[in-house]
């Protein structure tokens, strides 16, 4: 049994990673940004010695609060907004440009866009605008900054509004989309617990509510009846023998999946994922059925097993037919796992010798799987091969080979 994932499933690892480093990057820039203004401020002996001790320690208080509260990793709008934080952002990025003056435009770019960043309608952006606007024609005058500097103090507070308004909205619909892939993810599970469910009410329901009458009628009997009672427990051994039975075909598949459908699920089921797909198939409706179905189960358990440990991103479905054979190839481009180096293992021997480790959390199914070595005793019963392992320079493939004749 496979560990399920340590994270959300709407929040991949790669994801989280990703995020962490964007928040760290842009943290630096506008420390790099500011930091180089505010280092030299104390030296500047052409303004006040408290403006320049207030740029300094702004500046300081200004970064922090900004990575703080305007650096979330959450989409904006789908948790509260921080207002406070926002609003002193806002006034404090003022503030330093008022002191500052001309020079430290990039703080109410960055106050300007926080604030556009965690809107949840335009308004913030607007409203923001408008004062840095305000703010900016007015100390690019008082500073005789030129067309070019008051241009530049006028249209710099709404561009870095909007634009972070634009990336608040962006980043809100990529975090619905990935909720919503997981809500896709959990009913497509659910059904398929309701349809197991279901055929296994059908398939033992009745035999065990018999079976169950039949005892207690012969616990009943036996001390007044034994005739009688040993013809019950024929009839129980006779049941429960075709139980048995009906258990064995079902897990051996003689309920058969067909190809054509597992296709379309798998496709649905990657997509679902958030996984692109590539499915390539002739008609499959003149193969035989032992041969459709097996390469249904390895479309179905290669499909799984990329959506359940690969963290691929791409998928290939390859179904083929040749003149004396079927083929089913499903490749992924997902990352290795730390014990699936080397190369491709290859018949039953290779994957009865393979073992799975339960304790190492989610990772590449080894081909010592239970599905792979399930799937390839209905292959070797056949006559066909199936080879599975890792591929140059990363990525997992699964081939099946079956003959379309009989078995020799």
């Amino acid at each position: 049994m496979v560990r399920p994932p340590a994270v959300a499933p709407d929040e991949a690892p790669d994801d989280t990673r990703l995020a962490r480093y964007r928040r760290i990057a842009i943290g630096v820039l506008i420390l790099v940004a500011l930091g180089s203004l505010a280092i030299g401020a104390p030296g500047n002996h052409t303004i006040p010695a408290g403006e320049r001790w207030f740029l300094l320690v702004g500046s300081i208080v200004f970064v922090a609060i900004t990575y703080v509260f305007g650096l979330l990793p959450a989409a904006p709008t789908l948790r509260p907004a921080p207002w406070a934080g926002i609003t002193a952002i806002l006034v404090l990025a003022l503030a330093l440009f008022i002191v500052g003056g001309i020079n430290w435009l990039a703080v109410i770019a960055i106050g300007a866009g926080v604030c556009g960043r965690f809107g949840r309608n335009p308004w913030p952006a607007l409203v923001s605008s408008a004062v840095c606007a305000v703010t900016g024609s007015v100390v690019a005058t008082t500073s005789h900054a030129g067309y070019g500097g008051t241009f530049a103090a006028i249209v710099i507070g709404p561009m870095a509004a909007f634009f972070g308004y634009s990336s608040g909205r962006r980043a809100d619909m990529v975090s619905v989309l990935r909720r919503t892939r997981a809500d896709l993810a959990r009913t497509a599970v659910a059904e398929e617990r309701l349809r197991i469910a279901r055929d296994m009410h059908d398939l033992l329901g009745h035999s065990l509510s018999l079976i169950t009458l039949k005892a207690e009628l012969a616990g009943k009997v036996i001390g007044t009846d034994p005739d009688r009672a040993a013809g019950e427990i024929a009839e129980l051994e006779s049941v429960a023998r075709k139980s048995l039975s009906d258990v064995r075909a079902a897990v051996a598949g003689y309920r058969q999946p067909d190809l054509a459908g597992e296709l379309i699920s798998a496709r649905q089921l990657l997509d679902s994922a958030g996984i692109a797909s590539r499915i390539t198939a002739p008609d499959t409706a003149a193969l035989p059925q032992e041969v459709d179905a097996a390469l249904a189960w390895a479309v179905r358990e290669g499909t799984t097993n990329v959506v359940r440990h690969s963290r691929a991103t791409r998928v290939a479905i390859l179904v083929s037919t040749g003149p004396s054979t079927a083929v089913a190839e499903i490749t992924d481009n997902g990352p290795p796992a730390p014990d699936d180096a080397g190369p491709l293992a290859r018949g039953p021997q290779a994957l009865d010798d393979a073992g799975h480790d339960d304790t190492a959390g989610p990772s590449r199914p080894r081909p010592g799987g239970s599905g792979l070595a399930g799937l390839a005793e209905r292959v070797q019963g056949l006559g066909g091969e199936l080879v599975a392992g890792t591929i140059a320079p990363h990525g997992f493939r699964l081939r099946v080979v079956v003959p379309l004749g009989p078995k020799v």
